[in-house]
């Protein structure tokens, strides 16, 4: 009774999660001003840093959205592969990065995994960990971790980029990074960016982390 009440818990969290998100890129294009807000101009940036300088084989990306990171990504990898939860999003990032190396998947990454045996050098959470957080749906939350630390390579690179407003948001957003090292991953730089820059109290936190 209990698995099946989480897993119908699970599916109304998903089918809420997926409305709502299409209904947020519904309303117009770029409805999180990737490209016009200096802050999130910045928060991209500082995720562009921490992937360049070096080639990397296979890239997972999580919560793509219509492609804004995804296209710098697609010049540090040689295989990149995007997922969201949003098929409107994902039908603007199919159009806007047509004919580059990028496989786009519709999925919710609580019910998807990587093909057998594919492992990735290098993977990247940026604000999607807070929108699957939720008490209805924790005990499938926090086995999340260590099925996307299962994800990752040897020896590869896990990027996190969370958004937060005051200490308690960032407490938590740090919580997210702290779990994969009570998984064994290795921080090895970690900084805020962007405060200062929105209308708002809206800072982020990037850690980068190494398997």
């Amino acid at each position: 009774m209990t698995h099946f009440l989480d897993s119908l818990l699970l599916w109304w969290h998903r089918l809420q999660t997926r409305r709502k998100m299409d209904r947020v890129f519904g309303r117009r294009e770029d409805p999180f001003s990737y490209r016009r807000s200096s802050y999130e101009q910045a928060r991209l940036d500082a995720m562009a840093e921490v992937v360049s300088g070096r080639q990397w084989r296979s890239a997972l990306e999580v919560g793509c959205a219509e492609g804004d990171f995804t296209e710098r990504l697609c010049e540090a990898a040689e295989r990149v592969t995007a997922l969201d939860i949003s098929p409107v999003a994902l039908a603007r990032a199919r159009r806007r990065l047509s004919g580059a190396a990028v496989e786009f998947v519709e999925a919710d990454m609580r019910q998807w995994s990587p093909p057998a045996g594919m492992r990735y050098e290098l993977m990247i959470l940026a604000d999607v960990l807070y929108y699957l957080d939720k008490p209805m749906v924790r005990p499938r939350f926090e086995r999340l971790f260590q099925e996307l630390a299962g994800w990752l390579e040897p020896g590869g690179r896990l990027l996190l980029a969370h958004g937060f407003a005051g200490d308690l948001e960032r407490a938590h957003r740090r919580g997210f990074r702290e779990r994969f090292e009570r998984l064994g991953l290795r921080l090895i730089k970690e900084e805020v960016v962007g405060a200062g820059l929105s209308a708002g109290p809206v800072a982020c936190l990037v850690s980068v982390l190494d398997k």
